[in-house]
């Protein structure tokens, strides 16, 4: 019996940081925000608690989870469930020059498009200097935001690939520490981008795409221990808390309750809003349409000058869906502050309970990334800390389907032409199998 118990311990510590196991972790964050005592939530908020032990809202919410398992297990049971491989390869240039030169690049437009939107927003500087960063977030920082993500998210990219890459490569040494020190510096220069567009996403996104390769890389090993898992998932609730309070200072809030309501307001308030939704006391306005289900078709000028969907459904601009969003919230007599009502939410606003079907296909992309983790293929290494980041913060918005996860996949076919040419594979070996 104790050894059954063992065993059952190891596969879960295995699959910790699989879509099963990042599913199952928000799972329990949804369970535990609904049972958030009224008058503790109502007093940080200032609205009322409807996710309380609601009972359409649970529902729908593990639904959506059986329907996301049962696609990523699709996906697992039609590829035989492939284990975890180690790519063995050569490089034929040095591979200490090959892990750096993507992260020097990556480091360099970052800090070239740094440069460039301070000299064009130099108020941006004395905005954050004198806590006023919340202009940032106006408007005009929304467009500052889209145009500025680009170069940080290729550095995120090659930050993550160069960290799984010195592992398959057993750098020691000096090599080591050198290309160490570049992913560290690589990680600065996303932090630095980050606080001047006051883009929290941006951050937790390359911290916790870290973190779940370095799991991986645990687990591969059988390294993994309950002790351990936990200490780094304490470790990683604690750096995004004191990042939200971080940015929340910027932003002109110092009193402890408005601290926590903003963290709040970011993360349990998005499943009192899905209750709201849920039980038909919020709808917001364009709902209904579809412009929910993918931020990147609805809104990106670009894609929508090639191919035109935006116009034939007649969709509104991005200002004005997320404008409508503050009033829709006011109307259904919750705090206007914060407008998530997580990425079911927002499906379910367009799709309501067609939502699960939605969801399925959810699960089948996440499988299909993950088989590609498992067989360490580029775009496995590049996208799946950034979905595994969307199925952390199912709190948040629709992330999957926005326009940086596109700019990500552009990156990971950049990073994968420039294996193309100065990597040779050879057999790959297995090392562990994850269920």
């Amino acid at each position: 019996m104790a050894s059954m118990s063992h065993n059952g311990q190891k596969r879960l510590l295995n699959n910790i940081v699989s879509p099963y196991g990042l599913a199952i972790i928000s799972y329990a964050f949804f369970l535990s925000a609904c049972l958030i005592p009224p008058s503790t939530y109502s007093h940080y908020m200032g609205e009322p608690d409807l996710m309380f032990l609601d009972p359409a809202t649970m529902l729908f919410y593990t639904l959506c989870v059986m329907a996301f398992f049962a696609g990523a297990l699709l996906v697992d049971w039609l590829s035989s469930s492939a284990p975890l491989v180690e790519r063995k390869f050569t490089t034929t240039i040095s591979p200490t020059a090959f892990l750096l030169a993507p992260l020097l690049a990556g480091i360099a437009l970052t800090a070239i498009s740094a440069f460039k939107l301070i000299a064009n927003n130099p108020n941006i500087i004395l905005w954050l200097a004198t806590q006023q960063g919340g202009n940032i977030k106006g408007a005009e920082g929304i467009e500052i935001d889209s145009t500025f993500t680009l170069a940080p998210l290729m550095l995120t990219a090659s930050i993550w690939l160069v960290f799984w890459r010195s592992h398959d490569l057993d750098l020691r040494g000096w090599r080591r520490w050198t290309v160490n020190l570049a992913l560290f510096f690589g990680v600065i220069f996303v932090t630095v981008a980050a606080t001047l567009a006051l883009s929290r996403n941006m951050v937790m996104l390359v911290v916790c795409g870290l973190a779940i390769l370095y799991l991986l890389r645990k687990a591969k090993k059988k390294h993994l221990s309950l002790t351990f898992v936990l200490g780094v998932g304490t470790l990683i609730a604690a750096c995004v808390a004191l990042l939200f309070f971080a940015f929340a200072f910027l932003r002109g809030s110092e009193s402890v309750d408005d601290q926590f309501s903003l963290l709040f307001g970011y993360t349990v308030a998005s499943y009192n809003r899905l209750a709201a939704i849920v039980n038909g006391t919020l709808r917001y306005p364009y709902g209904g349409r579809g412009v929910y289900l993918s931020g990147f078709i609805s809104f990106s000028h670009l894609f929508n000058q090639f191919v035109p969907v935006a116009k034939a459904m007649n969709w509104p601009e991005f200002l004005d869906v997320w404008g409508a969003e503050f009033g829709a919230i006011d109307r259904a007599g919750l705090a206007g502050g914060g407008i998530w009502s997580g990425a079911f939410g927002y499906i379910y606003s367009d799709l309501g309970w067609f939502s699960i079907p939605f969801v399925f296909g959810y699960g089948m992309l996440y499988g299909v990334v993950w088989n590609w983790m498992k067989r360490g293929r580029v775009f496995g290494v590049v996208l799946y800390p950034a979905i595994g980041f969307c199925a952390l913060f199912w709190m948040g918005t629709n992330f999957l389907f926005d326009s940086w996860m596109v700019y990500l996949a552009v990156d990971a076919l950049i990073l994968a032409l420039y294996e193309f040419v100065f990597v040779r594979y050879s057999q790959a070996h297995t090392l562990a199998r994850s269920g």
